[in-house]
């Protein structure tokens, strides 16, 4: 995937008493041979010079999606997780590996009954392949 939008709060918290997040840049995306699906990226910016981010990122050899959406993100959102947030999700990380083992187990027995089932045509797992 060129670009992964993740919930921290699902996984890496496990608790739900924080919210955040994480954007996951590659950095392989051709983002300038795709001007018309990426207007925020190819059209100027009037806070920002006025310039596009690709021109912006050819500069410092950044990569356009991901700069943009740490300037205005944070700027316009205030995108930044709070001290308390960050404290409860490194808890969370205690004990990521017992519940990524139940995910995982669970994954395979709720994979495993649809494979069985008479409406179910195909399943696709890799334990299957």
């Amino acid at each position: 995937a060129a670009v992964v939008v993740y919930s921290t709060t699902k996984y890496i918290g496990g608790h739900g008493t924080s919210i955040g997040g994480t954007i996951i840049d590659s950095g392989q995306f051709p983002w300038h041979e795709h001007e018309a699906r990426h207007p925020n990226l190819h059209e100027p910016d009037p806070s920002y010079q006025g310039k596009t981010w690709l021109e912006k990122t050819a500069a410092i050899a950044f990569h356009p999606y991901i700069l943009r959406a740490r300037a205005v993100l944070l700027r316009d959102l205030g995108a930044a997780i709070s001290p308390l947030n960050a404290f409860q999700f490194i808890q969370g990380l205690e004990t990521l590996p017992l519940r990524i083992r139940q995910h995982n187990e669970n994954a395979i027995k709720v994979a495993e009954f649809l494979r069985t089932h008479p409406k179910v045509a195909r399943v696709i797992f890799p334990k299957f392949q």
